[in-house]
């Protein structure tokens, strides 16, 4: 195995420790992206720029939603909100690209959201009339089978509607998805997939650590992570119709 290269001194300190910590927590973790990211001098402009803006203080409470992810789960982030705002780009820009095969790949027209709603609908009929079965004349339930009691049913008729809930927990998951316009949901193929998917996704999460979507970090992050050129002009291509984030109130 060969031995890590050395770290810059131009990587901010706290994105240092985001690479050891990955490195740490991820006995699967892809080190030659995760230096690539660190040490590729093509970077340090990047984390020029990324420090001089004006980070967004939700960038901590961001960080800490990450602590259960199943890339590198973390405890706690300690520093300052900025360190927490270039953490995260650096998490968001190895965590995009470690999963890159599963980017782009989804239209917005294959969401079952439909389906989910009528499974849901269907599951709770079954456990309505599941429970009617003892609503109708006794000489009709006479021929129940005797070990069927009307308690059992409303057990199993609580298991079906649990089965209900589940289909409503995905059916919310995919309309959220859907109304956030999220950057993975591509309708039409017009090449380069995978790499427009990882520059929709990171432009995304960048505006709002940053507010704005850094056009020529994202072409240089894009071209190191993913190992091919990626141009400023693609990426304010395949940017622009990404949704806004929404302001906090002052």
């Amino acid at each position: 195995m060969l031995a890590p290269p050395t770290i810059p001194e131009w990587l901010p300190p706290a994105v240092e420790e985001e690479t050891q910590r990955i490195l740490c927590a991820d006995l699967d973790a892809d080190t030659e992206l995760l230096f690539r990211l660190a040490t590729d001098k093509r970077m340090k402009p990047v984390w020029d720029e990324l420090k001089k803006e004006n980070y967004k203080l939700a960038a901590r409470s961001v960080l800490e939603a990450c602590a259960s992810h199943a890339i590198a789960p973390r405890e706690a982030p300690n520093g300052t909100d900025r360190d927490a705002a270039l953490t995260l780009f650096f998490w968001y820009a190895y965590a995009f690209a470690f999963m890159r095969p599963s980017v782009g790949t989804i239209s917005s027209r294959d969401l079952p959201i439909a389906d989910c709603k009528l499974q849901a609908a269907r599951l709770r009929l079954s456990a309505a009339r599941l429970r009617g079965l003892y609503f109708v004349p006794s000489e009709v339930r006479n021929f129940l089978p005797a070990d069927i009691s009307e308690q059992f049913a409303d057990i199993y008729a609580n298991n079906i509607e649990e089965a209900a809930k589940f289909f409503d927990e995905i059916k919310d998951a995919l309309v959220k998805l859907k109304a956030a316009e999220a950057p993975l949901v591509v309708n039409k193929d017009y090449g380069n997939r995978d790499t427009r998917g990882y520059v929709r996704m990171l432009a995304i999460e960048t505006r709002k650590l940053f507010g704005k979507t850094l056009t020529r970090s994202l072409a240089r992050t894009a071209s190191v992570a993913l190992m091919k050129e990626v141009s400023a002009n693609q990426v304010r291509k395949w940017t622009e119709r990404l949704p806004r984030p929404a302001r906090s109130p002052d």
